[in-house]
């Protein structure tokens, strides 16, 4: 499969990931367990930070992979480091507060997020001036 495709298909697990991950923690909803939040609500800006690191990155990181040059390339290499690291760091975040059912899905995302990063940075390495 062309490189550029395999990172494509990368951002879209990353996507699927994420989506996933938040439906894990809904779950037990189905079998009658309250899952509120004991915390006070989320500000909105962290609802956006979220929002931008679960959905906006990777379209945009999947639309600079498809019609972009060098620059897009460089862009999307970044964004691929940028979501590897958050993905990892989050992932991390599993010492603190241990949750079983995320074991399955968090060492995954945090795979395919190096693997896309390590691919990204290949593609734009091997694109020509």
């Amino acid at each position: 499969m062309e490189r550029k495709a395999k990172i494509i298909v990368f951002w879209i697990l990353t996507i699927v990931g994420f989506l996933t991950h938040s439906l894990t923690d809904a779950m037990p909803a189905f079998w009658g367990v309250s899952i509120a939040a004991l915390e006070p609500p989320v500000s909105t800006g962290m609802i956006a930070f979220m929002m931008t690191m679960t959905y906006l990155i990777p379209v945009i990181g999947i639309l600079l992979t498809m019609y972009g040059g060098r620059i897009c390339l460089t862009i999307n290499a970044v964004l691929a480091c940028t979501m590897a690291l958050f993905t990892v760091l989050h992932m991390a975040e599993l010492i603190e507060e241990f949750y079983a059912a995320q074991l399955v899905i968090m060492p995954m995302m945090a795979v395919i997020a190096i693997i896309m990063a390590i691919n990204s940075l290949k593609v734009r390495k091997e694109e020509k001036v």
